[in-house]
């Protein structure tokens, strides 16, 4: 894994606080990022259907965009 150092200048008394937000921001992008990412397309073909995965996708859009 990569290194970045930040030189930042922040108000006295302010770098804990500054501390602490920046590293939410980094635990909120390092979640995004290790979160498995499942496409309309990896679910079609597991649930039988007589229908095509157009068709499928059409009636998805109706029901929650109407």
């Amino acid at each position: 894994m990569g290194e970045i150092t930040l030189r930042v200048r922040v108000p006295d008394g302010m770098e804990k606080l500054f501390e602490r937000e920046v590293m939410a921001i980094i635990k909120t992008l390092k979640g995004r990022r290790e979160k498995p990412r499942v496409t309309l397309d990896d679910v079609f073909g597991i649930v039988k259907s007589e229908k095509s995965a157009k068709e499928l996708r059409l009636e998805a859009y109706e029901e929650l965009f109407g």
